[in-house]
């Protein structure tokens, strides 16, 4: 059956080596050691397979490698393409890839499908050529399939169109998924937007691809002399040279019409400027964080990465696998393994990928964790980077590493797709002519100090690209730690890579006091929250620091709060509905001002009811999108001139979030509060959680443990006693440190 896809062909080599050893019948009782790993033979000779090389009159590059062990042939056509940027028109070279089997020559879509099945063949294509492979009976009908799909696609009009709807329904299935919005934005973190690995396809860039787009580029790219025409398996180079003369032999390039511009680009028709790719991208001087915002989401994947200036014929790319291997390269030992998952329990697994590629390589490390612990999952991983570039790695993870990858490397071999991308390779690339023949060889042969010396010339923890997609209220104030960059420590995505610009949308058809009120209603109106009267609500905070309990009392608009770190209490505040006092560890005092209107806010269990004897102004700043959700953002003026920004749900009509501008530490800093696991307690719903970030504390998530309605309480219990202060005296604790008293002036 034809297929289509569209790939990047990775190098990247993996695995394990086999072995076995007979045991004597008088040892098998014997004790083994199990700490260590037994020692492996010497790396085995690998014969591939010799291959030839010639060229066609008209430049087109044959090569063919002979294995008679059975009766099949693979063919491969690739086109040697410097990747181009597609700019506005992102998506086209795809979209080229999918269509090259929708129509070629005289066959339709359907008849392509007919004629590849009927001799029971495989065809896939991608938007540098195709492979495809069949008995060698049948090899004849497969060329001349080949042969139509390669020089005479048609591109139909309907097939673009309905390839043009596929694409946009899997760019809008990404927005929803944040794996696939990881790996899309991924690409243009690490490379650039202004890369051609990092150019996003989205919806408006589809819509500007036509089918124009798909001819020139065939016209432009698909040529003879640019063209490698590879046959492995059960056939002679006599036998390949008599087939690639018939099918290609009188094949010539197109006349693209290409014009330059004033300034020297290249101009094709049908495609516009085709700049090919510059110098390939290098980590920066800087290490930038960078959030696509999913509200509410239980989980953050985390992809940490940077361009590399590696190529696939350097000495030290080997070297730099293996080192790729024991950081997080695939096998369960892998440092990052062992440290996320089997010591801190952040996730289920975590990866790195060492893409080793002759445009521009990349190393990014992958993983999916609990939104709580973004901030501490991102530091281990920079902590084992550090570390894989500090210290040697054991003899151990050395051998499991060769061994993995010894392994994978015989694997492939079994797959005749492996032995034709080895042909290309080694011609594209420049490589030695036994450079996959002596792989095994100088794999074995690599030392640990080779490892650390790859680990620092290819790692680069401080000029790293940080990417999160999750909840950005929950995980900024953690990642911004990590951020060098100044001006900028949290720089905020969106879904298609794009800067985020808040677009707030004028509401008309409610005031700030609506929106308030429709949530007092919501969570379960003023009645309910006036018959909840008396209340105690005990809270676990944990995060940055200690774990704290802290248990609040309500009683009308007597307040008490008490926080303790295990049986130590660090601080006290009550408030009798007019004064409130704080006693801690740094003595106690009263409230004033925007103390006391603090106090004030939190005395009753829903804040909101007591609002409007706080509030001197509020107003709708706007609504918007936030992720599947429409939110209400109100900015609310309290008394004392503080202002609160509150963020409410459309169709719940829950408070989402609130922030608040507290100084401190010589700044000013925005207390963020997300409120989440709303629950009914008397007839009122309360946010069992709640997440704190970007505050004095830090970030801190607090869990209602324990609720008791009208709980009894000492007499007095809510009584604030403040030591009056004689008219006329300042106690010393009180005067400001630079303050020094005159001795008493004599007559």
């Amino acid at each position: 059956m034809a297929r289509s896809t569209s790939f990047r062909t990775h190098t990247s080599l993996h695995a394990a080596i086999l072995g076995g050893a007979l045991l004597l019948p008088a040892l098998m009782t014997a004790q083994l050691d199990r700490s260590h790993p037994p020692l492996s033979g010497p790396a085995p000779d690998v014969h591939i397979g010799h291959h030839s090389i010639a060229e066609l009159p008209n430049g087109m590059h044959l090569i063919v490698v002979e294995d008679h062990k059975l009766p099949l042939v693979s063919v491969q056509v690739r086109f040697d393409i410097t990747p181009v940027h597609q700019a506005e028109k992102a998506g086209y070279v795809d979209l080229f890839g999918e269509l090259l089997t929708a129509g070629a020559g005289k066959r339709s879509k359907a008849e392509i499908d007919r004629s590849v099945d009927a001799i029971g063949a495989t065809l896939y294509t991608s938007g540098d050529g195709l492979f495809a492979s069949a008995l060698k009976k049948n090899l004849e009908p497969l060329m001349a399939v080949v042969e139509d799909v390669i020089t005479k696609p048609t591109f139909p009009e309907e097939e673009v169109k309905s390839a043009l709807v596929r694409a946009r329904s899997a760019v809008q299935q990404r927005q929803e998924d944040p794996d696939g919005i990881a790996e899309a934005v991924g690409k243009l973190v690490t490379f650039g937007s202004g890369h051609p690995y990092g150019e996003m396809t989205t919806e408006r860039t589809l819509g500007q691809v036509d089918r124009s787009n798909l001819e020139a580029y065939h016209r432009r790219f698909f040529r003879p002399d640019n063209c490698y025409l590879v046959f492995v398996g059960d056939i002679t180079e006599k036998e390949a040279k008599a087939l690639a003369k018939e099918h290609f032999g009188k094949w010539k390039k197109s006349n693209t019409p290409v014009t330059k511009d004033e300034y020297g680009r290249e101009v094709v028709e049908g495609l516009g400027f085709v700049v090919p790719m510059g110098r390939p991208s290098v980590p920066g001087k800087v290490r930038n964080v960078y959030v696509v915002n999913r509200p509410g989401a239980a989980q953050s994947v985390i992809r940490i990465s940077f361009p590399l200036p590696l190529i696939p014929k350097d000495l030290r790319a080997q070297q730099a696998q293996v080192m790729n291997t024991i950081l997080g390269g695939g096998i369960f030992n892998a440092r990052l393994m062992q440290n996320l998952r089997e010591k801190n329990g952040y996730t289920y697994g975590c990866y790195s990928s060492l893409d080793v590629d002759r445009f521009n390589s990349a190393l990014v490390v992958s993983t999916s964790v609990r939104t709580e612990v973004t901030k501490d999952a991102v530091a281990e991983i920079l902590v084992e980077m550090e570390r894989m570039r500090n210290e040697p790695v054991t003899k151990e993870e050395l051998i499991l590493a060769k061994r993995s990858m010894m392994g994978a490397f015989g694997r492939s071999l079994e797959d005749p797709r492996t032995v034709a991308r080895f042909a290309l390779n080694t011609r594209l690339n420049d490589l030695p002519a036994d450079h996959y023949e002596t792989y095994l060889k100088r794999l074995d042969a690599i030392t640990a100090e080779q490892v650390k010396e790859a680990a620092t010339a290819f790692l680069y923890p401080n000029e790293a690209n940080i990417l999160v997609v999750g909840d950005l209220d929950q995980v900024k104030s953690g990642l911004a730690a990590f951020s060098t960059n100044k001006e900028e420590p949290i720089l905020r995505l969106t879904v298609d890579g794009e800067r985020w610009k808040e677009e707030l949308k004028p509401v008309t058809d409610r005031t700030a006091e609506q929106i308030i009120e429709t949530y007092i209603y919501t969570v379960g109106g003023r009645d309910a929250i006036a018959k909840l009267r008396d209340l105690e609500v005990v809270r676990k905070e944990t995060g940055d620091g200690p774990e704290v309990e802290q248990t609040e009392w309500f009683s009308g608009e007597r307040y008490r709060m008490r926080r303790k770190e295990g049986p130590s209490v660090i601080e006290e505040i009550t408030y009798n509905g007019e004064r409130a006092l704080i006693s801690g560890d740094d003595g106690s005092g009263e409230l004033t001002d925007a103390g006391l209107e603090m106090v004030q806010r939190q005395s009753r269990p829903v804040p909101e009811v007591g609002f409007e004897k706080l509030m001197n102004g509020s107003r709708i700043l706007g609504s918007l999108s936030e992720g599947d959700r429409e939110v209400y953002k109100l900015q609310l003026t309290l008394g004392s001139g503080n202002s609160l920004i509150q963020v409410y749900d459309k169709a719940s009509g829950l408070k989402v979030r609130e922030v608040e501008s507290q100084y401190f530490d010589g700044k000013m800093n925005e207390r963020t509060q997300v409120f989440s696991d709303w629950r009914e307690v008397g007839g009122v719903k309360l946010p069992y959680r709640i997440m704190e970030s970007g505050g004095i504390r830090g970030t801190r998530v607090s869990e209602i443990s324990s609720v008791r309605i009208n709980p009894e309480v000492p007499k007095g219990f809510f009584d604030v006693v403040i030591p009056e202060i004689p008219e006329g005296t300042v106690p010393t604790e009180m005067l400001p440190p630079e303050y020094t008293p005159r001795e008493k002036e004599e007559d």
